[in-house]
């Protein structure tokens, strides 16, 4: 059996499309995440910055015991700093068939509302 020097591979780094859509009440990320698992998904928000990690789970033989590795597990990441006006103690994600879905919503002052004037 041939062998080579033990340098392992270097992950491979995706970044996923995104859409951001922005609501009266709200703003709505979504993310493509395929081939990722839910068990491999993770969300964190730290100082206004929300990152966006999946780890696409390679298939493996069972009861096969690794000898040498040159195929990796790639991953998705991004990180998006969040606007002030955004509710970052207000955030739901969703994970179905690949698309991850983050709403955050808006602070109650940043949202538009109508001021009356008086004629006089």
């Amino acid at each position: 059996m041939a062998t080579q020097a033990n340098n392992a591979p270097e992950k491979t780094l995706l970044t996923p499309a995104l859409d951001i859509f922005e609501q009266e009440n709200q703003v709505t990320i979504i993310a493509e995440l395929p081939g990722v698992n839910n068990d491999n998904v993770n969300i964190q928000l730290q100082d206004q910055i929300l990152t966006i990690e999946g780890v696409i789970a390679l298939a493996t033989a069972d009861g096969e015991q690794q000898g040498h590795e040159e195929v990796t597990s790639p991953y998705y990441a991004t990180s998006l700093q969040l606007g002030r006006d955004l509710d970052s103690e207000n955030i739901g994600a969703d994970f179905k068939d690949g698309l991850l879905t983050v709403k955050i919503a808006k602070k109650a002052w940043s949202q538009p509302y109508k001021i009356d004037v008086k004629f006089t």
